[in-house]
């Protein structure tokens, strides 16, 4: 009776265990499977409006990511767990102009980085100086050597958009009609939202206008704007010296808009106001915004303008 009761332990021992591998190799499957689908990695907000744009309803699409990023992604610091996702994903979609400064921090596949701007380089504006300032809790920095908001001009948006469509393409031949139909409507979409903003700046007929921060090169130069950059952040009171210097710029440069990368403080505004300055949102949306998307938040935004310069 007592070696029955052994031989029937060891039984119930030995298929528990193989039940315990079993379930095992059912759960390291399960993960294999997830891992076998494609990822792609974007280092904006823009790009992953038109990665995810490029690649909405394509059978077998790569999953778009966009990582959490805290403040300005100019700025980003991958965490560990990051990095891992970076290195494991089969693209990794860039802004370029030297907008990621993580990228000496993590070592990645050369053949998976894709540079939006690379086709596009002699169209990217170099910044003269260094200029060092600090975006609330994000520390200091520095806007030095390339002016990297490409995507505020809409037509060099259409190339970055182009970019990252050939780099579908790459990842899921397969997909090629479905992404080129997708990048056209997105196309349309970008060239509206081009002519719409032209149509609002054009009412300034050159009249001098002050941007926030200098991050509107790109914007500047597409419709020929008369513009000078101060460095204000909307949610933080100017100090009096930064009032000083403004009243000095505007001596020379007589503006009556300013163009903030956020909707400014109140007392903020008021104050302008009082000085003969109003003040109007165009932000780059670099982060997702709170709420609509990229070409919902744009548009809303150009029509704002377009309402106050045609208040003037």
């Amino acid at each position: 009776m007592i070696y029955l009761r052994v031989v029937v332990i060891c039984l119930t021992v030995i298929a528990t265990s193989c039940d315990r591998q079993n379930r095992q190799a059912s759960s390291e499957t399960g993960v294999a499977k997830m891992q076998e689908g494609t990822l792609v990695v974007t280092s904006n907000y823009p790009l992953y409006f038109f990665a995810s744009r490029i690649a909405e309803g394509v059978v077998d699409a790569p999953e778009i990511v966009l990582p959490k990023i805290k403040g300005d992604p100019a700025s980003w610091v991958p965490s560990a767990e990051q990095i891992q996702q970076l290195q494991s994903a089969d693209a990794v979609i860039l802004n370029g102009a030297g907008y990621e400064s993580w990228l000496s921090l993590v070592t990645i596949d050369q053949r998976r980085l894709v540079d939006t701007s690379g086709h596009i380089k002699e169209q990217l504006i170099p910044l003269e100086g260094s200029l060092v300032h600090q975006h609330g809790p994000g520390g200091e920095h520095s806007h030095e050597g390339t002016a990297f908001t490409v995507w505020l001009d809409p037509r060099l948006a259409i190339v970055q958009a182009e970019s990252i469509t050939d780099a579908l393409i790459r990842i899921l031949p397969s997909g090629k009609t479905g992404f080129r139909e997708n990048m056209a409507r997105l196309e349309s979409d970008l060239m509206e939202l081009d002519a719409s903003l032209a149509a609002g700046f054009s009412r300034l007929n050159d009249q001098p206008v002050l941007f926030s921060h200098p991050v509107y090169q790109y914007l500047q130069r597409r419709y020929e704007l008369n513009g000078q950059s101060v460095h204000w952040e909307p949610d933080e009171e100017p100090s009096t010296s930064d009032w000083i210097s403004l009243q000095r710029l505007r001596s020379k440069h007589t503006a009556s808009i300013m163009i903030w990368e956020g909707k400014p403080l109140s007392s903020i505004a008021e104050r302008l106001s009082e000085v003969g300055i109003e003040s109007v949102s165009l932000r780059p949306l670099a982060n997702s915004p709170g709420q609509g998307d990229y070409l919902s938040e744009m548009r809303a935004d150009a029509k704002r303008l377009e309402a106050l310069l045609s208040s003037d």
